[in-house]
């Protein structure tokens, strides 16, 4: 072995224990790991590699081939570079890139360099757009413009300074010389061309190169412009401005000795009474003519010509509305004659007589209501010729009073036919017989063929063929004892009927039935029904100083721990006996007490919520599918639980299915105060209303609120919301060591609430879930901000995501390192002062999250020189969010895919990308081969593509290192060992600060998903309708979360973790996990069989 540039390397000693020795060639499946030093014989040129490979430092003294991207992280000295294709520095070419040659697959054109620019637009371009320097193929320079019209151009449109080819410079204009007809052959060339007002503050050379002296004019001669010193030339006569424009318009402005004044008919339509004008505008006759017009048109001449006008003309009336539009009197002394109608909106009146020969309408619809008032008034008495015909009520206010037919205010000599009612307001005396032929019944004392307001007085009998009522009292003052049926001062051969009350003076005797189809009241005056009161009893007592009688009471036993609810109670009922239960569950959860049971009968109880619940208050309804609490208020939680409440036996459910409930737990933690005031959450309404955290009570020990056997309904509603800022073990309201408990736990609890949340877990809450289903929902179980749960023989059907672990909690935990510097790749710490944010002396424990503050300039592989105290950072995913346009992309040759920089952290590793093309040509979705390592949190990373203008999100994770075990921290010191799960890829110093937080887990065991991601619809989602499930969507662990789980799917397969799944369907077993195992298990066989 002596080739080595260095010199030559000794032998290993092939018979050492750590000493292997491969004779024949070796494959390797996956990552190599090479931590020493690397000795070989062959040459560079032998060694191909396929995809990017990092490397720290790399010296070639010879030719070094590269067939793909290349990125170099420092510095790189280079003698010679040819480059073919493209030269890039900076990510993607961003600060400078060389085209070499033209493809059309990426999109490039050869022969350009852009300084600023990835994909220049000419042969040199600097920045881009519209603030770019460019020089293009024709040699044309531009700033400010990607497209120069001329040799040299600086801005665009009106606002560009422009040279052409020819030397003409234009200001306002990128066409000089263009928007008129130039003769530089007769004229001389022209220079310059100003599209805008020119402002000189000095002097104007002339032809002659002299700038004049003071008061000179400017004249011209057939050289050009020359300074004189005299007046110019003035032609005889003055000059004619018409509204400011010198006369005429067209041509060269005249001068004139006569002034011709002409008077103009403007037909009614004049607007201009004065205009001056030139004979003739084409040539000078010395003659203007000034015509003059009046805003009226005439018709003949002389006393008898008539004006007009032909529009709208006002008096007092700048703005007229009709032909003559007069805002004022108007006074005619003689006739005035209208061909159509006269419409006059205020009062007329009328000196003298008016004679009408034809038929007058007044369409006046006032009503009179005396002599002087109506639509018509006439002071003196009316004379009707013919009938009379009034449409209106008539009166006759005449006062002479009636005493015979030919006397009073109205006599008729004919007979009264009148067709309604009559009424006389005074009295009336019929000579003859009073006959009334109507037939009507009478019903009442204002009802029959004859109504008489007062009494009747009858001389003769009374006979009476039909039913008599009287309105009146009836009375009998005959006193005769009755004994039997037949006797009495009253006897009545038919029943009795009674609306109101029978009182007796003395005994009673039914001989027959007593049916009662109302209540009996007891001695009390009370009837032992009514609202919230069901099987009452009569029950007879003889109390001192009370009475001797009959009294109702409810049915049952009393006890002093239950409660009862019915939909026959009554909230101001006692609720202790069934029989006196209250009406909603909020009234009997109001005066619950620790240990209280309220028991809910069958029924749908609508309840004012947050309903709150005191300590160890149990609410059991009669059965699950027989109690139903309809909360009103949607946006709100349904009840508030604290330590050792339990609710059992009953359903959710909205108003109606499409009732929307953002936000509403079902149960919860009474919320605190903070939360209140953010608006996040509401303080209960109804029962035990004061805020949390709930806490341990008086007890001393946490007991988890327990749900069992109940069913959620309401639409987009929370089954558990369990926020552990809500709760608070110890008693006291400060949490201590081995205090941390915030759980609730549940036992069949069903969630069909479409586009809901199943369970929510948040703020380092815990839950312990069995036999937990959800059906529809958004999501399934979610656990975020450091929340857990144990999830145990449960089921997530249909919905958009089953099991979701979003991200971790707040610090817990903190500590200090004092055994660095570490190794590489060690998984060990010591830290001292572990104590958690109350400064309580702590155990780091199984699961927990750690990171580390890392100071960069620790670490030579890094150019940052930061402090960072988040986590580091790896690549989750690639998300597209625009997929490109058809055809932009080929599914043989896709894009390549890279970052705008790499990772900056220590011992970092630079991520793998591979995008999928539709066959429409656009990019569906980006795989991530390796997710690279140690980006920093500060990194603002984007997605750079190789053409096309597809655009791209970049997700990532935090890198959190997870305890293992540790050891009890010493008392004083607080110094723990602490073992993680993984590596630590780089080395840790001393006094290094550690953070240690709870990360958001669920940890589950044969867990069934079915059509996860299929969507929230039940009557769309299912598979008969087409639903499609969406594997990807069955477990979600991102942002540092973690779900450790067994599962099955719908077709049966069998999943443990993201590494392993057994597929029933084809019988195989495939996975990352697995195919490391297999690789683990041949490897060595295979080389000791070589």
């Amino acid at each position: 072995m002596s080739r080595f540039e260095s010199g030559n390397v000794p032998y290993p000693d092939y018979d050492a224990a750590d000493v292997d020795n491969f004779n024949r060639k070796v494959e390797f499946t996956d990552d190599v790991f090479i931590y020493g030093k690397l000795y070989t014989e062959i040459d560079a040129g032998d060694i191909t590699f396929e995809d990017n490979q990092p490397f720290k430092s790399i010296t070639i003294n010879d030719n070094f081939f590269v067939s793909g991207f290349s990125t170099f992280i420092g510095p790189v000295d280079i003698d010679y570079l040819t480059v073919y294709q493209r030269h890039n520095v900076g990510a993607g070419g961003t600060v400078l890139v060389a085209i070499s040659s033209t493809s059309d697959l990426d999109g490039q054109v050869g022969g350009r360099v852009g300084i600023g620019s990835t994909q220049p637009d000419a042969r040199f371009q600097v920045g881009v757009g519209d603030t770019s320097f460019i020089v293009n193929d024709l040699g044309l320079v531009g700033i400010g413009t990607t497209q120069p019209d001329a040799k040299f151009q600086l801005g665009i449109g009106t606002q560009s300074l422009v040279i052409s080819g020819v030397g003409t410079l234009g200001i306002g204009t990128t066409n000089p010389g263009g928007t008129f007809t130039v003769n530089n052959a007769g004229y001389g060339t022209l220079r310059a061309d100003f599209d805008g007002s020119i402002r000189i503050a000095r002097n104007i050379y002339d032809s002659a190169g002299s700038v004049g002296a003071n008061a000179n004019f400017m004249s011209r001669d057939e050289l050009g412009i020359r300074w004189v010193s005299f007046t110019p030339v003035e032609t005889e006569g003055v000059f004619l401005q018409n509204e400011g424009t010198f006369v005429p318009a067209v041509g060269a402005a005249q001068s004139f000795t006569v002034l011709n004044f002409s008077q103009r008919n403007s037909n009614g339509q004049g607007t201009d009474t004065l205009e001056a004008t030139a004979q003739n505008p084409n040539s000078v006759t010395g003659v203007a003519t000034i015509f003059v017009e009046d805003l009226w048109g005439h018709n003949g001449t002389g006393i008898d010509a008539a004006v007009y006008r032909l529009s709208r003309v006002g008096i007092r009336n700048s703005n007229p509305s009709f032909d003559l539009d007069v805002s004022g009197t108007v006074h005619a002394t003689g006739a005035v004659d209208f061909d159509s109608s006269l419409n006059v909106d205020g009062g007329v009146t009328f000196n003298s007589v008016l004679d009408v020969d034809g038929t007058t309408v007044f369409n006046d619809l006032s009503d009179a209501s005396n002599s002087s008032t109506g639509a018509v008034r006439i002071a003196g008495g009316l004379g009707v010729g013919k009938k009379l015909f009034v449409g209106g009520d008539t009166a006759i206010l005449g006062q002479t009073e009636s005493t015979s037919k030919d006397t009073g205010s109205l006599i008729v000599d004919g007979g009264v036919g009148v067709e309604k009612n009559i009424n006389i307001g005074g009295a009336a005396v019929i000579a003859g017989r009073l006959d009334v032929d109507d037939q009507t019944e009478s019903t009442s004392v204002t009802t029959g063929s004859a109504v008489i307001d007062g009494g009747l007085g009858l001389a003769g009998n009374l006979h009476s063929g039909g039913n008599g009522t009287f309105a009146g009292r009836l009375d009998v003052d005959d006193q005769t004892q009755s004994t039997d049926t037949s006797t009495g001062a009253a006897v009545i051969d038919g029943g009795v009927g009674i609306l109101k009350n029978l009182n007796v003076g003395q005994n009673v005797k039914i001989e027959g039935n007593l049916e009662l189809d109302a209540q009996l009241t007891d001695f009390f005056n009370s009837q032992g029904v009514g609202s919230g009161r069901t099987d009452y009893r009569l029950s007879s007592f003889n109390v001192s100083g009370v009475g001797v009688g009959v009294s109702w009471r409810p049915s049952g036993v009393q006890t002093k721990r239950t409660l009862w609810v019915s939909k026959n109670g009554r909230d101001s009922n006692s609720g202790l006996l069934e029989g006196d239960s209250k009406y909603t569950i909020a009234a009997a959860a109001a005066i619950a007490q620790e240990g209280d049971t309220i028991k809910v009968r069958s029924g749908v109880y609508i309840e004012n919520n947050p309903i709150g619940l005191r300590t160890d208050v149990a609410i059991t309804g009669e059965d699950l599918r027989l109690v139903t609490v309809v909360p009103t208020n949607t946006n709100r939680d349904v009840f508030h639980v604290r330590r050792g409440c339990l609710i059992e036996n009953l359903s959710f459910a909205g108003a109606t299915i499409t009732t929307n409930h953002p936000r509403c737990g079902a149960v919860a933690f009474p919320p605190i105060q903070a939360s209140v005031d953010a608006g996040l959450d509401f303080q209960a309404a109804s029962g035990f209303t004061p805020l949390g955290p709930a806490d341990e009570g008086k007890d001393g020990r946490w007991r988890s609120p327990y749900v069992r056997n109940c069913t959620n309904f309401m639409t987009g509603s929370i089954g558990m919301k369990i926020n552990g800022d809500h709760a608070n073990a110890a008693f006291t309201g400060t949490n201590n060591g081995g205090q941390d408990l915030k759980s609730m736990v549940c036992d069949s609890f069903t969630q069909y609430n479409e586009a809901g949340i199943g369970v929510s877990i948040s703020n380092n809450g815990y839950a312990q879930l069995v036999s937990i289903f959800t059906i529809g929902c958004e999501i399934g179980i979610g656990v975020s901000s450091g929340g857990q749960c144990d999830l145990t023989n449960s089921n997530s059907s249909f919905g958009i995501k089953g099991l979701v672990a979003d991200g971790f909690g707040d610090i817990e935990f903190t500590g200090i390192t004092t055994n660095g510097p570490t190794d590489a790749q060690v998984d060990t710490i010591v830290t001292a002062n572990t104590k958690d944010v109350d400064g309580n002396i702590r155990i780091p424990f199984d699961g927990q999250g750690v990171y580390f503050v890392l100071n960069m300039n620790d670490y030579d592989d890094t150019v940052s020189t930061d402090t960072i105290s988040d986590p580091l950072q790896v690549i989750r995913s690639i998300e597209v969010l625009n997929g490109g346009n058809d055809g932009d992309y080929s599914v043989g040759a896709p894009p390549i895919i890279t970052l705008n920089e790499g990772p900056l952290g220590p011992e970092s590793i630079l991520p793998e990308f591979s995008p999928n093309v539709s066959a429409a040509g656009t990019i569906t979705s980006v795989d991530v081969l390796n997710s690279g390592r140690n980006f920093l949190p500060t990194q603002n990373l984007s997605a750079v593509i190789s053409s096309g203008n597809a655009t791209f999100k970049v997700n990532t994770d935090p890198i959190l290192f997870t305890v293992s075990e540790a050891t009890e921290s010493a008392a004083v010191t607080g110094i723990s060992t602490i073992t993680f799960n993984e590596f630590i890829p780089y080395p840790i110093f001393n006094d290094t600060q550690v953070k240690m937080v709870r990360l958001s887990r669920i940890i589950t065991s044969s867990h069934s998903f079915e059509y996860i991601g299929a969507g929230t619809d039940i009557n769309t989602s299912n598979p008969f309708q087409g639903g499609k499930p969406i594997p990807e969507n069955e477990v979600i662990a991102i942002n540092g979360g973690q779900i450790p789980f067994t599962s099955t799917d719908q077709k049966g397969n069998f999943r443990i973790g993201d590494g392993l799944t057994i597929d029933q369907t084809t019988s195989t077993i495939r996975g990352r996990d697995f195919n490391r195992a297999i690789q683990a298990q041949l490897t060595p066989l295979i080389l000791a069989l070589r």
